[in-house]
């Protein structure tokens, strides 16, 4: 059986997960993000979202008639209804190298597994982490420094 301060985080991170999925359903519904792109991976497949607020343009329809954007529209409240379901679930964040962001949106209904956090996994992953950047990765401080002065 699990530890009851063990549940406990398990079902914080689950409640802090579930708020996430709630605010970017409402930023979808509100325009202030939209449907960025669409990624695929082995038998299922995501999609991004993003606007202004991430730090990247907003996607626009080229159709210039009385219904331009309203697909995009459609989809962003699908997407939106979606994650209000629990259908799908923010996963990650994609940062590009130009300094925006957008929030990666998948699950069960678009062929992913469900992404669900157990407090135990995360802490042997945190753990294991450390010590693949503590063992694996060495950078000299003066060559950070020198690089650092460089533009």
């Amino acid at each position: 059986m699990i530890g009851d301060s063990s549940l406990k985080d398990t079902l914080i991170l689950r409640d802090i997960q579930r708020d996430i999925d709630i605010i970017v359903a409402s930023l979808l519904l509100t325009g202030q993000i939209t449907l960025t792109r669409v990624y695929f991976g082995p038998g299922y497949f995501g999609v991004t979202v993003g606007g202004p607020l991430t730090g990247a343009k907003r996607l626009e329809t080229k159709f210039n008639g009385p219904g331009k954007g309203l697909s995009i529209d459609v989809i962003d409240i699908l997407l939106a209804l979606f994650l209000i379901k629990d259908l799908i679930n923010v996963v990650g964040l994609f940062i590009a190298s130009d300094a925006t962001f957008s929030i990666s949106v998948s699950g069960p209904l678009f062929g992913r597994a469900k992404v669900v956090p157990i407090f135990k996994h995360l802490k042997n992953n945190e753990t294991a982490l450390k010590n693949i950047v503590k063992d694996g990765y060495f950078i000299h401080n003066e060559l950070l420094k020198e690089l650092k002065k460089t533009k």
